[in-house]
């Protein structure tokens, strides 16, 4: 199907809904955004040889102070202080489920959203394409049969990492006796992470070598669903139109196994068949309270790549980690959790003499929560991480007053550290900022906030720089709805990830 019938249908589609129709009920939510942020790069700049001299590290300095690299040819590069810019990145979404259509069961979903600059310039990355249509699908429900037809978000081990999307049908069966459940997919697919095409501009990472065409996707999976079980397997294959040849083909476990009320136990893995691999496997164990709930578990993280691209001739390196998690609540009023996690990358199989690489870190975070009275809430909180390459720590805080029951004042700031290993520069930040959240009714709700930033870049040359700088934001969102919203039929669970 090609782009521009893609996009009559989806045209088709909102006329459809747009007609009126005998105890049509619907749900329509609109929300927007709009951001004032700075930006500043560097400018690329040059001094004769002869122009510059050794500075106190031993290293050359212009005459102004800007540590340079003198190539051999005459000439030293640096780095200075770029322009300040500003952009307005601005966001407006729609969502609307519609039913009663005249046929028991059918229901349509419409998840849209505008994205751009306000200043015109674009500095704000993701604001291309402007329009998107996030979901628009019809759905069917009939006794155990749940069937889908348009763009739809997807779930699973095989969807892609953040998100991943479907221009197809998906159909679900549920005996409900044994708890089975089976399911088929097919149609187009999207560029990974995005519900962006892979042939769009705005995911061309290679140019040349971009597909021309959207890939075939296909997959099925079956499930058990039991009161103390939920179990999934799903195979999934995605080929290029145009050579018939496999973008990627995987098949995917998971299981979770509540033995006990208080407890489960969450494990999955997938298998690369096209490359003839294991991929990604995780195991959890976690532990529900009355005052505590707690994790541990253990994950090994291969990155997937399509095969059209040429990172997998990389061999990128996979690691592997554990990882843990407590949260307490000793008294209702407190609350306290941390997370930790540390992890190992597998060997390069490269060799660098001179060079000392480093294949482990580790992460941590831990927040505390207290509620003096009901209408006060403080929050703290620190974090950290030790990575190869770069590593950060900070520490932020916020208070939160209900001045009244619809409105939420609060107040809040941080500071921020990061080291960068690999960088001739450490950059930290400071920031404290102030929040209004406004609730009018059921129907609206609207929120700014503003806050201050102090940034500086701990260089020993002149491009030691500060960029301070405010942050505006706005945000409002608008829910209305039939008189018959109360009508609106329970949600179902369809398959996905466990």
């Amino acid at each position: 199907m090609t782009s521009r019938r893609r996009s009559g249908v989806a045209a088709l589609l909102v006329v459809i809904m747009s007609s009126p129709v005998t105890a049509q009920s619907w749900r329509l939510r609109f929300d927007g955004a709009v951001q004032r942020v700075d930006f500043r790069g560097v400018s690329a700049d040059s001094a004769a040889r002869s122009a510059v001299g050794i500075g106190v590290g031993g290293g050359y300095v212009t005459a102004d102070g800007f540590a340079t690299d003198c190539s051999g040819n005459g000439y030293c590069y640096f780095f200075r202080p770029g322009a300040i810019r500003r952009g307005a990145p601005a966001s407006a979404g729609a969502t609307l489920t519609m039913w009663g259509l005249g046929v028991t069961g059918l229901s349509v979903h419409l998840n849209t959203r505008l994205l751009t600059d306000l200043t015109g310039d674009r500095l704000w990355p993701g604001t291309s394409p402007t329009f998107r249509l996030m979901e628009g699908y019809a759905e069917f429900l009939r006794g155990g049969l749940t069937a889908r037809a348009g763009r739809m978000l997807e779930q699973g081990r095989l969807a892609s990492t953040g998100m991943s999307g479907l221009d197809g049908v998906r159909t679900t069966y549920r005996f409900d006796g044994p708890g089975l459940e089976l399911t088929g997919y097919g149609g187009w697919g999207f560029a990974r992470g995005t519900i962006l095409t892979v042939t769009s501009p705005a995911v061309n990472p290679l140019l040349d070598y971009q597909p021309t065409q959207r890939q075939i996707v296909a997959g099925a999976s079956a499930g058990v669903h039991r009161s103390h079980l939920d179990a999934e397997a799903e195979y999934r294959r995605e080929v290029d139109p145009v050579t018939d040849y496999f973008v990627s083909e995987r098949v995917a476990f998971s299981a979770q196994l509540r033995p006990d009320h208080r407890f489960r136990i969450v494990t999955g893995a997938d298998y690369d068949i096209a490359q003839g691999r294991w991929g990604s496997a995780d195991a959890m164990l976690g532990y529900t309270g009355s005052k505590m709930w707690a994790t541990v578990g253990a994950k090994h993280y291969r990155p997937f790549f399509d095969l059209w691209t040429v990172w997998g001739v990389f061999s990128p390196v996979a690691y592997n980690g554990v990882n843990g998690s407590l949260t307490l609540r000793p008294h209702e009023r407190v609350q306290v959790r941390g997370r930790g996690e540390w992890f190992r990358y597998d060997d390069a199989e490269v060799s660098a003499p001179l060079v000392r690489l480093e294949d482990r870190g580790w992460r941590w975070d831990v927040d505390l929560t207290v509620t003096p009275q009901d209408r006060w809430t403080v929050q703290a909180g620190g974090h950290g991480e030790f990575l190869p390459g770069a590593s950060s720590k900070g520490i932020d805080g916020r208070i939160t007053w209900r001045a009244w029951q619809d409105l939420d004042l609060a107040v809040q700031g941080g500071s921020l550290v990061r080291p960068l290993e690999f960088r001739f520069q450490d950059a930290g930040v400071k920031w404290a900022g102030v929040t209004a959240d406004l609730r009018l009714g059921d129907a609206w709700r609207l929120a700014f906030s503003a806050d201050r930033y102090w940034e500086s870049r701990d260089r020993p040359d002149a491009a030691s720089f500060d960029w301070n700088q405010w942050r505006l934001s706005a945000r409002m969102s608008v829910t209305l709805r039939s008189s018959a919203d109360r009508w609106l039929p329970a949600a179902r669970r369809t398959g996905g990830a466990l």
